[in-house]
Parts: structure tokens; C-alpha cells; sequence
């Protein structure tokens, strides 16, 4: 009799409970006969099956015949199922009969509380391409192939034996011996640009070290104090760990963490703008301001706040319709606003009209509100969100914690 007839119908009695042997005849194909040999073959191997005649009756289990039996504690069990539950994507999809019978051998079924999507925003498609690739060369061992963007801006041609994805930070990265330099990498994988499969197989047993130890050294790092603005609490408890953050009384977020001290660290921090105060060491403090301070000579011209605001406004116009000429427009110095024209302008104490500021900010040599430079985002915030369609709140919001400061009415 076929041995897997023999699992089948053993995953059925624990999967309904009570199943007819006419029912499992049809369903294989075979005779009533045949099934109760198969029945008796089950017995004799040492599971409590038993047959009930009459109406309602059937071919069942002894209640709690796999909990007795099973190697796995309550505790365990739960930790599989929400493993399976947590696989990505088509992983998720091919483990799915799996999961079925486990919580069918268990007789539980947990809640799908947890999904993984290993996919940036808006790229879902070939995120879970690459990943569906690398988890296959992984399996198979397979050599892959790419051009790697390293971290100095050099691009290189790699050839790599991958052994494993590891989730770290905010990234996901592929561990594996790069036959290009002879030794275990570590790479981030949306650095991976076009990854392919050599159709080459590899046999040798791989066993990289552990990410923490294949990233930067601590030898090359420097200890950083970091003081951020209130309103960037969203990034900061983004990327620091809740023990590197301390809250200051006035809501400012003050960070102790070691960086390695190279040309990233510097790109980092001027990522965050004018959000982000170094407070040492001295050096990067000042390395940092020379770097400032060339971005703003190449950039700068008359209105520099404005011309801030109109690329960033400019940027997030719609591609369709006509667009505005921002390149020779001034803009209001208190709340960013083009001057399209005199009657867009605020005016002197002596009637004249101002080249700096809008009608709504600025009369008669006044500002019309007594107000901080948060209580004007604040008040922009919703037309800035109207007039970029696809803009959130939070991201008006923090363009124009870039620009602001640099305007006429706020600069310190």
C-alpha cells in the first residue's frame, strides 16, 4: 500500500476530526476494503485510530493524540506558526499548505498578526524580484553577479557566493564571499544594481562572520553628541536605539552614539538640515560648517531662502499643465509665498510696496502677526499640502524646516 496514502489520510483524521471510510475510498480512489486496511496498517504502527459504527459514525483519533506525542510544547508550536506566518511574500505563498497542516497537526491556528514586506515604498515589484533572486542563489547556490555601488561613490563589477540576507538597521544586506576580493563581504542590496545569476554552481560550505563584526570598526570611530529639533523626534527614534536619546526639557533630543568619521557621516548629517546641531566633537562641528558653508556659496544668491523654497516647490509641481517660471521669481521672506506681481506685495510705513514680504505677512512697514517661525509652518502647512497634490503633512512640514530659517524674517 503506498506510504503516502498512509500520511494522507492521517493529516485528514487530524485536519476534520471524523472522516467515513466511503468518503476516504472515494477520495483515493480505491476500495472501503483497502481503506480499512489501510486503517488496521495505521493501528499497527502505533496511532490510536478507531471506527465507530452507524449513523454519525466514522473513522477518528483519540482526543489529544498529538499533543501527547508531539515534540513541540505550546510555547514552540506558537513559534512556528507565527514563523511560517512571518514569511515574505511568495515565500509566504509556497509555505502556506505547510502552514495549514502544522496548525492542523497542532489543532491550533494562530492569528496572522504578523506580515513581512521586504520591499521599499513604491518599489514593491522589483525589490521582491531581487529578493526572489537572492533567496534562490542562496538555496542553490548559486554565483551571482552585479555591479556594487560602494559607499565612496566607485562603482565595481562583483561576483559573489551568496549565504545569507540579513535585516540590519534599516537595511537589508546579502553576506557572502566576493570571488572579486577573495574574502567575505557584506552588501547592501538596494546597492546591488543589475543582479544576475551566473548559472554557475558553487559546492564549498560557506560561514560568514557576523554582520556586526563585518561592518565598521569601533577602532575607527568617534564618539558624537547630537542635538536635534523636537520636530525631527520622528527620524531620531527612526535610526538611533531609545537608549542613545535623551529628551531635553524643551522637547530637543540630544543623541550619544559612535560613528565611523568619513565622508558618509558627513553626508548623514547634512541630511538633516538645520534640524541637527553637532555638539562634538569640536571637529566635525567645524569640518561640518566649512562643508555648510561651501553648499551654501554655491547655491546662494539675492533671496536665498526663497530660491530654497522654489526648488522645492518646483520639484513637487505636476508634470502636466503650465508650470511657473521659478528660477527669476522672488518669494515672501516670512512664509515663502511668490511675489507674482505688486499686487502680491506687502508695503512700507510710507505706502511704497516691499520687495521682501507678501500683503498677508507685511503692512504698512508691520508685520501683520506677531507669530514664530513654527506657528507660520504651522499656518502653511495645509496650502502647502493643497498645492502639491501627493505631498503629506509631515513632508511639508519638514521642507520647510529646510527653507525657513534661511528667510529673512527668521534668520537668527
Amino acid at each position: 500500500m503506498p506510504s503516502n496514502r498512509l500520511f494522507e489520510i492521517l493529516y485528514l483524521l487530524l485536519e476534520r476530526k471524523q472522516v467515513t471510510a466511503a468518503g476516504l475510498a472515494e477520495r483515493f480512489g480505491v476500495s472501503v476494503r483497502t481503506i480499512y486496511r489501510d486503517i488496521d496498517a495505521l493501528s499497527s504502527a502505533g496511532v490510536p485510530v478507531f471506527a465507530t459504527q452507524g449513523r454519525g459514525g466514522g473513522i477518528a483519533l483519540m482526543d489529544h493524540y498529538v499533543l501527547d506525542r508531539a515534540a513541540f510544547s505550546e510555547e514552540e508550536q506558537r513559534q512556528l506558526l507565527t514563523a511560517l506566518q512571518s514569511l515574505p511574500g511568495p515565500a509566504r505563498s509556497q509555505a502556506e499548505e505547510t502552514l495549514t497542516k502544522l496548525s492542523a497537526l497542532f489543532r491550533r491556528s494562530e492569528p496572522d498578526w504578523l506580515q513581512v514586506d521586504l520591499s521599499r515604498w513604491g518599489q514593491a515589484g522589483p525589490d521582491r524580484q531581487k529578493f526572489d533572486l537572492l533567496r534562490n542563489a542562496i538555496l542553490d547556490r548559486r554565483v551571482m553577479e552585479c555591479a556594487y555601488a560602494g559607499s565612496c561613490g566607485q562603482l565595481t563589477r562583483r561576483r559573489v557566493l551568496p549565504a545569507r540576507l540579513v535585516f540590519k538597521g534599516q537595511s537589508w544586506y546579502l553576506q557572502g564571499w566576493c570571488l572579486s576580493r577573495a574574502d567575505y563581504r557584506t552588501f547592501k542590496v538596494s546597492r546591488m544594481l543589475s543582479l544576475s545569476d551566473t548559472g554557475e554552481h558553487f559546492d564549498r560550505a560557506l560561514d560568514p562572520p557576523p554582520i556586526e563584526g563585518a561592518s565598521f570598526s569601533e577602532a575607527f570611530c568617534v564618539p558624537v553628541r547630537l542635538r536635534f529639533a523636537p520636530w525631527m523626534a520622528y527620524r531620531v527614534y527612526d535610526e538611533f536605539d531609545e537608549g542613545c536619546v535623551q529628551r531635553e526639557a524643551d522637547g530637543a533630543l540630544t543623541v550619544s552614539v559612535l560613528f565611523p568619521e568619513d565622508q558618509w557621516l558627513y553626508g548623514y548629517l547634512l541630511s538633516f538640515g538645520t534640524a541637527v546641531e553637532v555638539l562634538e566633537p569640536a571637529a566635525l562641528k567645524g569640518r561640518l560648517a566649512l562643508l555648510a558653508k561651501k553648499i551654501w556659496q554655491a547655491h546662494s544668491e539675492p533671496d536665498a531662502g526663497c530660491q530654497v523654497c522654489c526648488g522645492i516647490m518646483g520639484a513637487s509641481q505636476p508634470k502636466e499643465g503650465p508650470t511657473m517660471d521659478f528660477k527669476n521669481m522672488t518669494f515672501c521672506q516670512s512664509c515663502g509665498m511668490p511675489l507674482t506681481g505688486e499686487d502680491t506685495c506687502g508695503t512700507e510705513q510710507d505706502g511704497s510696496l516691499s520687495p521682501h514680504y507678501c500683503k498677508y505677512c507685511y503692512q504698512n512697514g508691520a508685520f501683520t502677526g506677531d507669530m514664530t517661525m513654527e506657528q507660520m509652518i504651522d499656518f502653511c502647512t495645509p496650502m502647502m499640502v493643497q498645492g502639491n497634490p501627493g505631498m503629506t503633512g509631515e513632508q511639508a512640514r519638514e521642507q520647510m524646516h529646510q527653507f525657513f530659517p534661511m528667510l529673512m524674517r527668521w534668520k537668527k
